[in-house]
């Protein structure tokens, strides 16, 4: 726990250099003043804590957090884990990473969406009080995530959201604009980059991904007679054409409630340790990620698959075995730092190594697919060496066996 929590203090060192004294002085500020305000505010809180008021920590700003907190505390209170409160969160303008997605939650969940509002909310429960902390399901530092446990007991049941017909329409109507042919599936398709959020790289660079090792994989989708929908922001590397492709990250008719149709409308989704691919889980859709990082990190659905980057020793100039990983702190690292001071280089994932587990997933959804059993006793293996306080400890989702099979050494 201590190295996590240094690891994140000297990560806001190093963005306060990257952002200048300015911001960093404001944002200090605004805590105290925060601090000041919920002590002095204090008598409210108590009363409205008494009274069942629960403010839900949900961090709306980033998109897969939009996705996974509110469903995740939805599932758990369908399945009797929440007592019934006065349950709520707040959502100011300009605070929101994707609007329609949060169009969908609104009306399962209270939400508060007025500027001073959110404020006084925020100053109210800086304290402890009248809030119910979410990071338990994706964020917790040193724990595992609640994500995997709820998903593995939600398993069977048909997923919270679904598109609205709406929304099906409209889908329709863009799928058509976009240049997919009336009547095929789609999948989609994406990496993690550096340019959405340049202020995270001090923390999140070893998230990140060539997109270019998708095109294998999005070749033998197409070949299966698929679309592919690369999603993303301008901020991305233009991609070469592809035939069935479509490079949505750079088109003109992007935009938030396309977004979430899109990953909802998918067959499956294809991505990495980014947060839009959980839009997908939200509307029950399967996925493939790839570069997973860190290697107890797992895919949140029971049907879907991941790969893991694996860890090189620059000290022993080779790859760690996972049982050299797991029982260690490395095993569920958050931080990019954590892994440099540690001498830890994290290796992509090859696009042999997505193709096939693109494969596998396609075979998994056709009814034809078969982990046989080398590939069960390979999972066996892997998912044994999870511990409780890993971080995707619980997960119901398997790696791929294309992949434990080419690195079996690294079960030895």
């Amino acid at each position: 726990m201590l190295d996590s929590l240094l690891a994140r203090v000297r990560a806001r060192v190093a963005r306060a250099r990257q952002e200048g004294l300015g911001p960093t002085a404001a944002d200090i500020g605004g805590r105290i003043l925060l601090l000041v305000s919920g002590l002095l505010l204090s008598p409210a809180a108590l009363l409205l804590h008494a009274a069942g008021f629960r403010r839900l920590t949900f961090i709306t700003s980033r998109i897969g957090h939009l996705a996974a907190e509110p469903d995740s505390f939805l599932k758990a209170c369908a399945l009797g884990e929440l007592p019934p409160r006065r349950w709520f969160f707040t959502a100011p303008p300009g605070g929101v990473a994707n609007e329609h997605l949060l169009s969908y939650w609104s009306p399962r969940i209270p939400a508060v969406r007025d500027t001073f509002a959110c404020k006084a909310i925020a100053a109210l429960s800086s304290l402890g009080l009248m809030r119910y902390g979410t990071g338990r399901y994706v964020l917790w530092l040193d724990r595992s995530q609640d994500v995997y446990r709820l998903n593995a007991r939600w398993a069977g049941r048909p997923p919270l959201l679904s598109l609205t017909p709406e929304d099906k329409n409209w889908g329709e109507e863009m799928l058509a604009a976009l240049g997919v042919p009336p009547g095929a599936w789609i999948a989609c398709v994406h990496a993690r980059e550096a340019g959405f959020f340049p202020a995270d790289q001090a923390t999140h660079a070893h998230r990140n991904a060539s997109p270019e090792m998708l095109l294998p994989a999005v070749r033998e989708i197409v070949k299966r007679g698929g679309w592919c929908v690369r999603m993303g922001d301008p901020t991305m590397r233009v991609l070469a054409p592809e035939p069935g492709m479509i490079d949505y990250a750079h088109h003109p008719l992007r935009s938030a409630r396309l977004d979430v149709v899109l990953c909802a409308r998918a067959r499956f989704f294809v991505g990495n340790s980014s947060g839009i691919a959980l839009v997908g889980s939200v509307f029950g859709r399967p996925s493939m990620l790839a570069n997973m990082v860190p290697v107890s990190a797992l895919s949140v659905l029971p049907q879907d698959l991941s790969i893991p980057k694996l860890y090189w020793s620059k000290r022993e100039a080779r790859l760690l075995r996972f049982n050299e990983i797991f029982g260690t702190p490395a095993a569920s690292y958050r931080f990019a730092g954590q892994y440099e001071r540690a001498g830890i280089e994290l290796r992509e994932n090859t696009a042999d190594e997505i193709r096939e587990a693109v494969i596998e997933l396609l075979d998994q959804l056709e009814g034809h697919a078969s982990q046989g059993d080398d590939g069960r006793s390979l999972q066996a293996r892997f998912s044994a060496l999870l511990r409780p306080g890993d971080y995707g400890y619980g997960a119901a989702s398997c790696v791929a066996a294309s992949f434990l099979r080419r690195h079996r050494e690294l079960l030895a």
